[in-house]
């Protein structure tokens, strides 16, 4: 780490509150010192980083991703997939049936490189591998401390290999959750599969054994099976049956939100639990799309597509015929304030706050300010990758490169688990 060094001539903003033409941030021992204009903060002996009028944003939070799935590329279904119950069958839980200590660390690894070069210093990672259960949270950690971001982490409960799993991958969750409580990089979340993948006996076994501050990750009414099955069970829907359990509140995490009726839309508006929209994976899977006149408030995730979040916000922007309701304050406000909830002193692009920057390589030639920097992002960023992604005042990457790490060394031990993942996955 630099000890003490500015980044200046560049266009700084929170993404809602503030936008410095050029501006300039001082960063010392991870800490953003000052922010304000290149002239007042370049000054005596520091070390000067030239941003020669790029747009300088908040790190980004990716809250809702699937790291188990980075390695998956080019992988054949084992079967049809013309619904979404054979897309999970024949590739997704074939391929987490597969996964080792080897596969789950090094698709960790390649999946937040991945992230780093799209700016995103934050994942919130939900993790599935259903026959390494016990200690599979631990690689993952080891992971983010190797490359450098912060992490919220999960294991998947699920009831699709047998009632008499579900208690490892309880404790799985619970322990992990225990020894981060305090932790200034890594936390833990409960991780909940599905509603249609939770038997009421599970359902009631975890909310018996849930420490009660201990939030609830989960892919809620993500297709139109989920509502049906909560239904078939004499609930008015996923939300609904989350609430009858006990397993909803402000602190619950709920993916993709497509398929709910008004009676769960009804408690999402009274709890006001944090909604998130994974819209180029709804698309891939044919799943529908979130109701936004509905659900105003959600983050963005990209549910194990891509570690690319603006990429994805342009993707939402599109699928959506540029109707999108306030845009800044899904990218940039509402994860400035899960981010500092799990992590304290971070998230906001703020003077006290831990230096985590995403500096693109955009260089604006026309005006920019706040009332249309939202146009700037979708059609000069344009998700393509960062010029540099500084966390916890680490420069990661800049100019192309990894910083921190050798990545053509990484690569080839990634391209051998990516080897024997593959492998296994067709025998």
């Amino acid at each position: 780490m630099k000890e003490k060094y500015v980044i200046g001539n560049g266009i700084v903003t929170d993404g809602f509150s503030f936008l410095i033409n050029d501006g300039a941030i001082s960063i010392e021992d991870g800490i953003i010192k000052q922010i304000g204009k290149t002239n007042d903060l370049k000054k005596g002996n520091i070390d000067y980083i030239n941003l020669e009028g790029r747009l300088v944003l908040p790190g980004l939070l990716n809250s809702h991703n699937h790291l188990y799935s980075a390695l998956a590329t080019g992988l054949a279904p084992r079967g049809e997939m013309n619904n979404f119950q054979q897309i999970l069958n024949n590739l997704w839980w074939h391929l987490d049936k597969k996964l080792d200590k080897e596969s789950i660390y090094y698709s960790a690894i390649y999946g937040l490189i991945d992230s780093v070069k799209y700016g995103v210093t934050t994942v919130f990672d939900h993790h599935a591998s259903m026959n390494f259960v016990s200690g599979s949270l631990a690689i993952i950690e080891k992971a983010f401390r190797k490359i450098g971001l912060k992490g919220l982490l999960c294991f998947e409960i699920s009831d699709r290999m047998g009632e008499n799993n579900i208690q490892s991958q309880i404790e799985e969750n619970i322990k992990f959750y225990e020894k981060h409580k305090e932790d200034k990089q890594i936390r833990g979340a409960l991780g909940l599969h599905a509603n249609f993948t939770l038997s009421e006996k599970t359902l009631s076994t975890i909310s018996k054994q849930k420490p009660s501050k201990l939030p609830i990750h989960i892919h809620c009414g993500e297709a139109i099976d989920d509502l049906k099955y909560c239904q078939e069970k004499g609930y008015d829907g996923p939300a609904h049956r989350l609430y009858k359990n006990g397993l909803l509140s402000e602190n619950s995490l709920l993916a993709h939100c497509i398929h709910l009726t008004e009676t769960d839309y009804k408690l999402i508006d009274e709890i006001q639990p944090t909604i998130i929209s994974n819209p180029e994976s709804n698309a891939n899977n044919n799943v529908g799309k979130m109701n936004t006149e509905k659900i105003k408030k959600y983050l963005l995730g990209t549910d194990g597509m891509t570690g690319n979040v603006l990429g994805t916000m342009r993707s939402h922007f599109l699928q959506r015929n540029g109707n999108i309701n306030n845009p800044l304050e899904i990218l940039f406000k509402s994860p400035a304030e899960i981010t500092n909830k799990y992590f304290n002193n971070s998230g906001k692009l703020a003077v006290g706050n831990f230096a985590d920057i995403a500096i693109t390589d955009y260089k604006p030639v026309t005006k920019i300010n706040l009332e249309n920097l939202f146009y700037h992002l979708i059609f000069g960023v344009e998700g393509q990758k960062m010029f540099m992604t500084i966390a916890n005042g680490n420069i990661l990457y800049q100019n192309g490169k990894m910083k921190t790490i050798d990545e053509n060394a990484i690569l080839e031990k990634i391209r051998i688990a990516a080897n024997n993942l593959h492998r296994k996955f067709n025998e």
